[in-house]
């Protein structure tokens, strides 16, 4: 029931924005739950280690985008480095409140990094099995070279995994390692594309979870000229 009127309320207070985000400075914008969301203020501070932090502001909705640096590139969210690059959403209005965030959580393995051991002796399979890390039922489509891994996909995404296991590719000589980056309840991207004179533009995705297990979804995010303050 509450994961019901939380949605209602949230849908109830959304903003239209229609407008390119061009024609509004600073903007603030994404899609929430495929539905068209914009923030009335956008800000960005610095801490004191050098990260960037971006909160916007509706009347009872706050978004707040962090990153562990303010330069530009592309930081993940939902991962063991959750402090340093981490969003979160939060509702509050007619005395209902609500926190969504990309802290590490179980679930579904999500983003996988890059493969720490290439492995020997595998071949192109469609759907390898995996060991270890916290959860179980994580397949990947494999592409080999000679033996080794050199690309490979989700094709089942399992269930209890954190950010950060390490999993082992069954096949071959059973030596291929990848990590987990981070779950489906709780992941995503910031991209800073440019800073220029305190201003702050880029894109962001996200997927955020409050203490029930209840998602919510930021697709299609830009942050367009959004001063440093």
């Amino acid at each position: 029931m509450k994961k019901i009127f939380s949605l209602l309320a949230i849908v109830a207070l959304f903003n239209s924005c229609q407008q390119d985000i061009q024609t509004n400075t600073p903007a603030f914008q994404a899609k929430l739950n495929d539905v068209q969301w914009r923030a009335n203020e956008a800000r960005v501070s610095v801490d004191g280690d050098g990260g960037m932090t971006i909160t916007a502001y509706t009347a009872y909705e706050t978004v707040v985008l962090k990153t562990n640096a303010m330069n530009v590139g592309t930081y993940l969210l939902g991962t063991q480095d959750y402090l340093g690059n981490h969003a979160s959403y939060s509702f509050d209005a007619n005395d209902f409140a609500d926190f969504y965030d990309t802290s590490v959580v179980e679930g579904p393995a999500y983003k996988l990094s890059g493969m720490l051991t290439a492995g020997t002796g595998y071949t192109n399979l469609p759907g390898a099995q995996t060991t270890g890390g916290s959860g179980t039922g994580l397949k990947v489509a494999l592409t080999t070279l000679s033996g080794t891994i050199t690309k490979l996909t989700v094709v089942a995404r399992g269930e209890g995994y954190v950010a950060g296991d390490v999993v082992t590719i069954v096949g071959g000589n059973n030596n291929a390692t990848v990590r987990i980056e981070n779950v489906q309840q709780s992941n995503g991207e910031v991209t800073i594309e440019e800073v220029s004179n305190g201003l702050f533009t880029g894109t962001f995705k996200l997927n955020a979870v409050n203490s029930e297990g209840d998602v919510v979804t930021f697709s299609e995010g830009h942050f367009y000229k959004v001063p440093l303050q």
